[in-house]
């Protein structure tokens, strides 16, 4: 190689956009909306929670999320969950009253990936996390919520005593396995103030086209599991 084609070869190297050099198919850019099952048992092994959540099943709803990558390496992402489920509520009598309530989850976070190869990416993500019965409280205690008008600065103070909020850190990887299929999966590791857990997840998006796609969702763990059918449009 002469030095002329030398040069040539590095100026084309240093004005390739370096995106390419992750796996050309995957996309951090996507907004979707999920079908989602939720079960949820973090509460179990919270004192303030004895006798009263005996046990909290199944709950089914919905679940939107967004994801962007601002660099080369790096992407923002965000979920927002609500399913009902039933739960045993046990009264000071010790009388077993069946309820229902809303659980909403709240995910907000930072993601890197790299490239393994062509059609393969390692990615690592870590979130704050906010797991809330009911009314979303973006960590309110009871003592803040009354009669009277509250602050955002009231809900924020309490981050630190709210048993619901917490994070996460995965990681794992994504690869496209052939022209209309993309497989993803890796290991969770969750910590709410209530209880902790590792959990196994993965995805298997069906590409009808370039944007579009059906994506199949699940996570599996001890204490927090989910399942989820919903549309990706990546960007």
């Amino acid at each position: 190689m002469n030095r002329k084609t030398l040069s040539a070869a590095l100026l084309a190297a240093c004005t390739t956009p370096l995106s390419v050099f992750a796996a050309e198919t995957i996309s951090y850019n996507y907004i979707e909306a999920e079908y989602v099952v939720q079960d949820v048992d973090m509460y179990e092994d919270d004192d303030a929670f004895d006798n009263i959540i005996e046990d909290v099943d199944d709950g089914d709803g919905f679940k939107i999320g967004a994801s962007f990558a601002f660099t080369n390496n790096l992407f923002i992402f965000g979920n927002y969950a609500q399913t009902q489920a039933d739960f045993t509520f046990i009264n000071d009598t010790a009388t077993v009253i069946p309820a229902d309530t809303d659980i909403k989850t709240l995910q907000l976070g930072l993601g890197y990936f790299a490239p393994i190869n062509a059609n393969t990416d390692f990615v690592v993500r870590a979130a704050y996390m906010d797991v809330d019965y009911d009314e979303f409280s973006l960590g309110q205690t009871d003592q803040d919520i009354g009669d009277d008008d509250t602050t955002f600065g009231d809900a924020w103070d309490d981050l630190n005593e709210d048993t619901s909020d917490g994070y996460f850190v995965d990681a794992g990887v994504r690869a496209q396995v052939i022209d209309w299929l993309e497989l993803g999966g890796g290991i969770r590791y969750t910590d709410l103030d209530s209880g902790d857990d590792f959990s196994v997840f993965g995805n298997a998006l069906f590409e009808i086209n370039q944007n579009l796609g059906i994506n199949l969702t699940a996570s599996i763990g001890d204490n927090l599991s989910s399942y989820g059918l919903g549309v990706r449009y990546s960007m």
